[in-house]
């Protein structure tokens, strides 16, 4: 794909965020879900968009029902066939299913030109579509972190980039990685932007440990003018498991009771115990990085309007 193929971002697809990095393991789908879900709890319209083939976000955060396991957006990519999320997966969220199916999506992107196929443009034009029908006030993209030609795709249909990392040497490895993808990107002609970097999975007691990972972040943002996220997220294993195994964010676990054993509620192979305790320190993260991810995406699309 050159740059003379590539068509402006339309404004429907203005307030689109992919959130990636090409390490795995660095948080992504669960920060996906859980701003999802808070931006959709305070009354606002939220589309997720799983391109990730392993589906963790679809099936593990958000425990969607009738997963597609990624065919809808594999047909579009391919054919331009229409997206066709799953509705209401809870009040105001709807889910295009990210599975097993789209492991076939990076070829069919990497051959698109000699099968005359323009995946950018299939993607685009259906993502408008459906943005546009379903009204959404945010998107929300979770990308998968090994298919490099899904990835550069993505890069040249969002508007903003979100990159979570660990504080180990491979996840900033992967964070390194995708910001050459998102010059390369930048170079040939795609209107993405990047709008910062966050801290996850560390430990809030480690200040200085802390501050020697945001320096390795705000070396990869040198010259940028882009700032990390002040807020992170921290790490808490017992939260994140409960989390995982009842399909809930952090802040949806703070008045939840897990279903007694045999309790229909929890189906016959549900969980019935909880490990976490309090789950409002982990919850209050994810608050607090939304609103400043909205802040920060309030103030980058005035700057666009205005420009």
């Amino acid at each position: 794909m050159t740059s003379t193929r590539l068509l402006p971002v339309p404004r429907a697809v203005r307030r689109t965020i992919l959130v990636a990095n090409q390490k795995g393991g660095v948080g992504k789908s669960s920060i996906v879900a859980a701003i999802a879900v808070a931006v959709a709890k305070r009354g606002k319209r939220v589309l997720v968009v799983d391109a990730d083939q392993q589906g963790n976000c679809t099936i593990r955060d958000l425990g969607v029902n009738g997963s597609d396991e990624g065919r809808s957006l594999a047909m579009t990519l391919q054919y331009g066939s229409a997206l066709e999320p799953v509705l209401d997966v809870r009040e105001g969220l709807d889910v295009v299913c990210g599975g097993k199916l789209l492991a076939m999506a990076g070829t069919v992107v990497s051959n698109a030109e000699q099968h005359g196929i323009d995946p950018r443009h299939n993607l685009l034009t259906a993502l408008e579509a459906l943005i546009e029908s379903g009204r959404y006030d945010l998107v929300l993209i979770d990308s998968g972190p090994g298919d490099r030609g899904v990835l550069d795709l993505l890069l040249q249909v969002v508007s903003w980039l979100v990159v979570p990392t660990k504080e180990d040497d491979g996840s900033i490895d992967g964070a390194e990685l995708l910001a050459r993808r998102y010059l390369w990107a930048r170079k040939n002609g795609a209107l993405v932007e990047l709008m910062g970097m966050i801290l996850f999975d560390c430990n809030p007691r480690a200040v200085r440990r802390n501050e020697d990972t945001l320096g390795k972040i705000m070396d990869l943002l040198d010259g940028t003018g882009i700032q990390p996220f002040r807020n992170f997220i921290r790490q808490d294993k017992a939260t994140a498991l409960d989390a995982r195994a009842f399909h809930l964010t952090p802040e949806e676990l703070i008045n939840f009771t897990p279903p007694k054993a045999g309790d229909s509620a929890g189906g016959e192979d549900g969980p019935t115990k909880r490990w976490s305790r309090d789950t409002e320190p982990l919850a209050s993260d994810y608050q607090a990085l939304t609103k400043e991810i909205l802040v920060r995406l309030a103030t980058g699309e005035r700057t666009k309007e205005a420009v």
